[in-house]
Formats: structure tokens, sequence, C-alpha cells
């Protein structure tokens, strides 16, 4: 069954100069602003062992939430703290239309 649901995958790397430290906490701050926003299903954010690759996958209820929330992390400071960290070059950001899915289930 196709659903309206829109999964936006972002694969980054960190500044060389972002300590880890204040990756974490502007990713908690980030991932605060995720859970107030309206639409967003899940979201995580994974790094790859022994690298400096990160993937951040949200979960989107339709592709209107989805523009919105982009919309206000180029505005919010919150969002503009945490993308300070990354390597704008390193950014490489999809958008995929959900064809099928599981349940997510809270743990």
């Amino acid at each position: 069954m196709m659903t309206s649901n829109v999964i936006e995958v972002v694969n980054f790397k960190l500044n060389t100069n972002a300590k880890l430290a204040q990756f974490h906490i502007a990713n908690n701050a980030f991932q605060n602003f995720i859970d107030q926003q309206p639409g967003v299903l899940y979201r995580s954010l994974a790094k790859q062992p022994d690298t400096s690759d990160y993937i951040d996958v949200i979960y989107f209820a339709t592709p209107a939430d989805a523009k919105r929330v982009s919309d206000a992390f180029s505005e919010n400071e919150t969002c503009q703290q945490f993308a300070k960290l990354i390597e704008k070059q390193s950014v490489q950001l999809v958008k995929y239309e959900v064809l099928s899915q599981t349940a997510c289930q809270q743990s």
C-alpha cells in the first residue's frame, strides 16, 4: 500500500574543527526541535564506525511536512547551530517517497 510519507536522508561529515561534545549538544537541541514539529514521524542519526561519515534519516507524514521543516531549518537558530558543525561540501540530501513500511515500534 502506498503512503504519502516522505523520507529525507542526509549524509554528512563534521567540520574538521568541530568538537564531538559540541556536536552532541547541538544534536540534542536539534532533536528537541524535530520532536516538536508536527508531521515528523521518526528521526535517526547514525555514524559509520571508524569514519567521520554520518547519516540523518527523518520520516515525514507528508511532503508538505518535509517542506515546512526544511524551510524552518534555514531560519531556526537551533538548527543553524547544528548546521555550523557540518562540512557544507559533504552534505548530500535526498528525499524518497515511501512505497511500503512496517509500523514504527516504540521501545
